[in-house]
Formats: C-alpha cells, sequence, structure tokens
C-alpha cells in the first residue's frame, strides 16, 4: 500500500459542539494515517484523545482492520520490524475505507451508507438530543474513525451534503462551498478540457479489501 503525501485535513472554523469535535477527531486520523513514521504509540494516543476520553469507547487492546492481521495497542518495546509493518498496513488499510466512505458521501448521488451503516451497526446514537459516537472495542480502525465523522454529518447534514470537499486525487478534506470543489482540492482543481469541466484523474489511494 502506498499513502499520498498530500493529506491535509482543514477543519471547520469553529469547533465548539461535541458533534463538531467527534469531526475533528476524523480528521485527526487521517492525518495521523498519513504519518510515514507512524508508531503504535500515535495510534494509541489518537485513541486516548479522541475516542476514550470523550467517553465514546473503551480502550481497546488491539487494533483490527480485517482481513489484515491485527496489531497490539500496547506491544512490547521497541516493537518487531513486524509489527510496524502490520502496523502500516492496517491504518493505511483503515484510511483507505475512511475515505472511500466519504468520496461516496459527497459524490453525485450523496450515497449516505456510512451513516445508515453506522446507525444500524450502533456505532452512533441518539443520546439527550445530540448524535454521539459510540463504537465497539472490536470494531475494525476504520469503523471506529467513520463513526466519528457520520456523529458529526448527522447533526447537520445540510451542511455537510452543500460543502464538504474530498479530493479524489489526494484525499484532503475539507470545507468549500463551491460545486466544482466537491471532488477536488486547491491543489488538484476540476479544469477545463473544450470548455467541458474535466476532473483530475482518480489514482489509487490504498490498495486492499474489506
Amino acid at each position: 500500500m502506498s499513502t499520498p503525501a498530500l493529506t491535509l485535513t482543514i477543519a471547520p472554523p469553529e469547533v465548539t459542539s461535541l458533534e463538531q469535535r467527534a469531526f475533528l477527531g476524523g480528521m485527526a486520523f487521517l492525518d495521523l494515517a498519513a504519518n510515514d513514521r507512524l508508531q503504535v504509540s500515535d495510534v494509541a494516543a489518537w485513541i486516548e484523545e479522541h475516542v476514550v476520553k470523550t467517553g465514546c469507547m473503551r480502550r481497546p487492546a488491539v487494533l483490527l482492520e480485517p482481513p489484515v492481521r491485527s496489531v497490539a495497542l500496547w506491544p512490547g518495546n521497541p516493537p518487531a520490524a513486524t509489527e510496524r509493518a502490520d502496523l502500516r498496513r492496517l491504518v493505511e488499510a483503515a484510511r483507505f475505507w475512511v475515505i472511500s466512505e466519504l468520496q461516496a458521501f459527497v459524490g453525485p448521488t450523496s450515497d449516505d451508507r456510512l451513516l445508515r451503516a453506522s446507525i444500524f451497526l450502533g456505532r452512533v446514537r441518539r443520546e439527550h438530543g445530540h448524535w454521539v459516537a459510540r463504537p465497539q472495542a472490536t470494531d475494525p480502525l476504520s469503523g471506529i474513525a467513520i463513526s466519528l465523522f457520520a456523529a458529526a454529518i448527522l447533526s447537520d447534514r445540510g451542511r455537510y451534503e452543500n460543502e464538504l470537499c474530498v479530493c479524489d486525487f489526494c484525499g484532503r478534506v475539507a470545507f468549500d462551498a463551491r460545486p466544482s470543489m466537491r471532488s477536488s482540492c486547491p491543489l488538484h482543481q476540476p479544469r477545463k478540457i473544450s470548455g467541458v469541466v474535466a476532473s483530475v484523474r482518480s489514482r489509487d489511494l490504498a490498495h486492499g479489501t474489506r
């Protein structure tokens, strides 16, 4: 698997509500996954800050992303080379599915399977008037990250449908109200060819199967 170098995510200007903090946690995962020097401790810190401390989920013992080999979240010190390689494959696979689900949501038909699946699987719930992420410690890493995005999107679906952008080329997530930018970013904007707007050609964000 290979990860594009450019994966910067851009948060909404105001991050005040529970739902917006969930979205920020999801974006923090995408930035984390782009780190070529990623360590298990980095993933553990992300889970602790954005999932455990927020009350979304208890601390898991292992990271899961079938069919990739599971990785112990608290490995021996230092982790073996095989553990580092397994972690890289697992996180890249998780990132691939998160980006794929977000791209489907912002696509022309606004496929909301990430919302429906998160609700059906109990990974998001309506509690005290708010949508909250409630993944389980046995969920795949992608499912945990997607639950954060789903909680935020369900809270203000109209805005996310109109402004959320996911670049087909690099996976950058941002907000932009211009329809032409829904599948682009400032560095990979659509170009005009003979009066017709053509999207920048997509490339694989990662390879793998769920």
